[in-house]
């Protein structure tokens, strides 16, 4: 890495502080409601941007429309779209941006209550917030459940076997 990027992720962080430290002299209570849009400058895509967003690349499975991919009755029939998007999603391939490591440092500081997040990607708890703290309202990675049968859980490491082995992995799982 170059002694740039050093010097503007030190930036950041000074930046991300000085912002905490004015919250905390007023001494709010913060609840943070976030969208993919925290996530993207780690390289996950948003949902609707034309061209680079999820939904633009999702034409190779000739879906009856974009959001079908994350409809139970389509997953029922065709669930290899969302496996392939569940696997280019897995906690570990991307890293917490300055937005997550902002809500680091206002749980540090006392500040924070809760994090309603629509994204499954995971990067609040690994930037070091408690997954108490955070309410994934579309799921996580944390647990995997077999569909039919209420109560069965999959342990997630199974499911990821199942995803790295491709699509007979986890064809076996169904």
């Amino acid at each position: 890495k170059s002694a740039g990027m050093y010097w503007r992720k030190a930036e950041e962080e000074a930046c991300l502080q000085q912002v905490a430290d004015l919250i905390k002299e007023r001494s709010p209570r913060i609840v943070v409601m976030a969208g993919a849009g925290i996530s993207t400058a780690s390289g996950i895509p948003d949902f609707r941007s034309p061209g680079s967003g999820l939904y633009s690349n999702l034409q190779k499975y000739r879906l009856p429309y974009p959001e079908a991919a994350f409809e139970l009755d389509y997953f029922q029939q065709n669930p290899a779209p969302f496996y392939d998007i569940v696997t280019s999603l897995w906690p570990g391939r991307h890293r917490p941006t300055a937005t997550h490591r902002f809500m680091r440092m206002l749980h540090e500081s006392g500040l924070l209550q809760r994090v309603y997040t629509q994204n499954i990607d995971g990067l609040e708890v690994a930037a070091g917030l408690p997954s108490e703290l955070v309410v994934p309202v579309h799921g996580s990675f944390e647990t995997c459940h077999v569909l039919g049968r209420p109560g069965v859980e999959v342990p997630i490491a199974e499911l990821k076997g199942a995803l790295d082995a491709g699509g007979e992995g986890w064809q076996a799982l169904a």
